[in-house]
């Protein structure tokens, strides 16, 4: 068995591994659960070892025990958020560019604005329209806009149109599929305006009987 010195150096450095290790990687808490173990029996072994014989020793020990719990997880956190390392652990969402979406599509997205179309999908409240034929990401102004609704475009804001429900809107299906001609209605067939009529020749020698 090692000496106790050597035990309650070797499980402090573990241990503060272990609590860098519980933020990177999902364990539902074991990791957690072994650092504070290998901690404890730390501290039981700095006791052991330097408590009664050299007390400056057990004192510096904890000054470390206790600095070196925190840096670790603040320090992991950190590196974490800000470096590379943190594309490793967790997924980030794609960041915008800081000039903003790209010019050719802003302006494009900005001639949508005052068009009418209609819900794809339930605004609730983003969710995708189609304008002019194409789809869109929106998010809706006011209630919740169910799929297949009338709205109008009212602003472009990043790569995201703004809509809100129409109620007294023009074609909202033509403006949403432009270049579609409308459906032609069969027409009815004619009726003949008067029965006096008859649809056949009476021969020239017919004679009433």
């Amino acid at each position: 068995m090692p000496d106790a010195a050597v035990l309650a150096t070797i499980l402090l450095v573990v241990g503060l591994c272990l609590v860098a290790a519980e933020l990177m990687i999902p364990s539902f808490g074991l990791i957690g659960g072994a650092a504070a173990l290998c901690l404890a029996i730390s501290v039981w072994s700095a006791y052991q070892a330097w408590w009664n014989k050299e007390p400056a020793f057990f004192w510096t020990y904890v000054t470390f025990w206790l600095v070196g719990i925190p840096t670790s997880f603040f320090g992991t956190l950190y590196l974490v958020q800000h470096t590379a390392l943190g594309g490793f652990v967790i997924l980030r969402a794609p960041q915008q560019a800081e000039d903003g979406p790209n010019p050719e599509m802003q302006s494009h997205l900005d001639d949508l604005v005052g068009k009418f179309g209609k819900s794809v999908s339930p605004l609730t409240p983003g969710g995708l329209v189609k304008v002019n034929g194409e789809r869109h990401h929106a998010e809706c102004m006011g209630p919740v806009v169910e799929s297949g609704q009338p709205i109008e475009v009212v602003e472009a804001r990043g790569t995201r149109l703004v809509v809100r429900k129409c109620v007294d809107c023009p074609a909202t299906q033509s403006a949403a599929n432009p270049g579609r001609e409308p459906e032609q209605t069969a027409a009815p067939d004619r009726v003949p305006k008067s029965t006096d009529q008859l649809d056949f020749d009476i021969p020239d020698n017919y004679t009433a009987g």
